[in-house]
């Protein structure tokens, strides 16, 4: 599946990046999880992107290269900004390995750019329908639950919305999302209940002195605390 990383607040890109690259390629010495010993078997080889605030508007990069083959990834280290989602793809669909559909994914809705980036597979697109004024670039299962999700969230209880919307979706391996807004990150969580691989599809939400990261493992390279995100919950990072 994928591995995806989330911050706002005062976080370097340059510990972020190496995080993601670390988790892409199953060698992040932090965490633990059922797959760790597949080794270089298991890389996250398919796609990399990322979205992040410039100017108090959304920005994104994306490539079908791994994020540890590519130069671009790397030069993204020098980039200052508050807020960014980074995404590492993997898929055993291997055909579908193109920019389009790497994450994160663009959406306008009431008025505003929201990215969005998804860890799993929901098996059963009919389960997931959405607003006809969204068109999908790309062919996978990420790019309809985002619009589900942008077509049902109730932005007055933002966090409780999310966790209804996923707690809803059946026949699936993971539905962990990052949902970004010029301002904030919603991060979602959501596995399988009889999922063999817990540690592997569970949220962490780390917090340090002006920052908060949200990812798909502990990590090292930030002074932060961690804890795991309950399944079936949203929490809210906000500048």
């Amino acid at each position: 599946m994928c591995r995806m990383i989330a911050a706002v607040g005062r976080f370097e890109m340059k510990p972020a990046l190496r995080a993601l690259k670390q988790m892409a390629l199953n060698r992040n010495p932090a965490y633990d999880h059922e797959l760790r010993d597949k080794g270089d078997a298991l890389q996250h080889d398919c796609g990399w992107g990322v979205a992040y605030r410039k100017g108090g508007e959304l920005t994104r990069v994306r490539s079908a290269v791994p994020c540890f083959e590519d130069d671009a990834f790397d030069s993204l280290a020098g980039v200052e900004t508050e807020l960014m989602i980074l995404h590492a793809r993997r898929t055993v669909a291997r055909n579908t390995i193109r920019v389009e559909n790497s994450h994160p994914f663009l959406a306008e809705h009431d008025g505003e750019s929201w990215a969005f980036c998804h860890n799993g597979e929901v098996r059963d697109l009919s389960q997931i329908p959405y607003d006809s004024q969204f068109v999908p670039e790309g062919d996978i299962d990420s790019e309809p639950l985002f619009f589900h999700i942008l077509s049902r969230l109730d932005r007055d209880r933002p966090t409780e919305s999310l966790g209804e919307i996923l707690s809803a979706i059946r026949d699936f391996t993971a539905a962990n999302c990052f949902l970004a807004r010029r301002d904030s990150v919603l991060a979602g969580a959501r596995m399988d209940p009889e999922t063999p691989r817990p540690r592997y599809y569970r949220l962490w939400q780390g917090r340090g002195e002006g920052f908060t990261l949200v990812s798909s493992e502990v990590v090292a390279g930030f002074d932060a605390e961690w804890e795991a995100v309950p399944d079936r919950s949203a929490v809210l990072l906000a500048l």
